[in-house]
């Protein structure tokens, strides 16, 4: 008895040590804030690089890295991605918040992704606006081990993205004005403020409920999607994710509480892949929907049409009766995509003889 507990035991404990190595080889990506300056004086501009580290060369399809800034002692001048093999950004994350001290920083690959072991993601330049000797942090925000946080390397797996990123990068330091002293420095009556930059709490996600019942229907040039209307009071509207792989959705588009949305600008024969999430009033995402795809313009497609097309579709096929006492079924499936089965069921006995 002893030697088979010890026997199980001896298993367990190698099961385990595999788990935690495929972890550390799935999870080896990192985020690096790298600049040269460690000091710098009133009006004197500088840059910080976000560099991503992939030694394990993984196909990364998107990166986002929020930074958090004190914008009294710094104010953000251009955030530049000419060189950067994440061609593709986010809506909206390109650019500086002044009022919550961030810089959005959200970049993705529409050519399928980059695999280099080292990349420089994007470059930030700051400029510093106060007179005082202060040592400011540049700080990654919001990093959690899901793909939903603000500092993510994503890559796809199964059909979805997954963080593989395993740690919060490190800050940047820099020693501001290190050569000044409180005498020398043009003060008023009022002592300047102190900002505080709170991250967001909880999971860091909106406590909002995943989209649902999401379906599309397709013309020429576009794609209408429609799903469940929400009402819950924190929600504020919607991002619509989509692309060419299932899975990997290369654009985003962000629009207000409504429950339909059109994307034209689609070249017909094309197949697009869509999914969508809740954001609440701090941009805080819920979960994805359910994923729907759809071939431009053939509207039999869709993996899951819209109820108006599916009942018209089923109400053009004939009944198949049978002699007997038997259930005759008509199957029909989206064209050239799967996912989307119907039946058409008619009860056959005497009485319809």
């Amino acid at each position: 008895m002893k030697r088979n507990i010890l026997i199980i035991t001896v298993i367990i404990t190698l099961l385990f040590a595999s788990n935690l190595f495929t972890f550390a080889q799935q999870g080896d990506a990192v985020l690096e804030l790298q600049s040269v300056v460690t000091q710098a004086n009133y009006g004197d501009e500088f840059d910080v690089d976000v560099v991503l580290k992939n030694p394990g060369q993984q196909n990364v399809i998107s990166v986002r890295s929020w930074l958090t800034y004190d914008t009294n002692a710094l104010e953000g001048v251009s955030v530049s991605t000419d060189d950067s093999l994440f061609t593709l950004s986010a809506p909206g994350e390109d650019n500086f918040s002044s009022t919550e001290g961030y810089a959005k920083i959200g970049r993705s690959n529409i050519s399928g992704g980059v695999t280099d072991a080292e990349t420089t993601v994007a470059t930030v330049r700051f400029k510093v606006k106060t007179q005082n000797p202060v040592t400011t942090v540049i700080s990654p925000h919001d990093y959690q081990v899901t793909e939903l946080g603000h500092t993510s390397v994503n890559i796809i797996e199964d059909g979805f993205p997954v963080n593989i990123l395993s740690e919060k990068p490190d800050s940047v330091t820099v020693q501001l004005n290190g050569g000044a002293s409180a005498a020398t420095i043009t003060t008023t009556t009022e002592p300047e403020p102190i900002v505080t930059i709170v991250d967001i709490g909880g999971n860091g996600y909106a406590n909002l409920e995943r989209p649902q019942n999401l379906r599309a229907n397709t013309g020429s040039g576009y794609v209408d999607l429609k799903w469940d209307e929400s009402d819950e009071p924190e929600l504020m509207g919607y991002n619509i994710y989509y692309g060419k792989t299932s899975g990997q959705y290369s654009r985003r588009r962000t629009i207000t509480n409504v429950n339909s949305y059109r994307i034209d600008g689609l070249n017909n024969g094309e197949t697009y892949y869509f999914a969508i999430t809740a954001y609440d009033q701090i941009n805080r995402e819920s979960d994805y929907s359910d994923e729907v795809g759809i071939i431009v313009n053939e509207p039999l497609s869709s993996t899951s049409p819209w109820e108006d097309v599916m009942a018209a579709l089923l109400a053009a096929i004939p009944e198949q009766p049978q002699n007997g006492p038997l259930v005759g079924w008509v199957v029909f499936s989206a064209v050239g995509l799967g996912g989307t089965l119907m039946f058409r069921k008619r009860r056959y006995d005497e009485t319809t003889k």
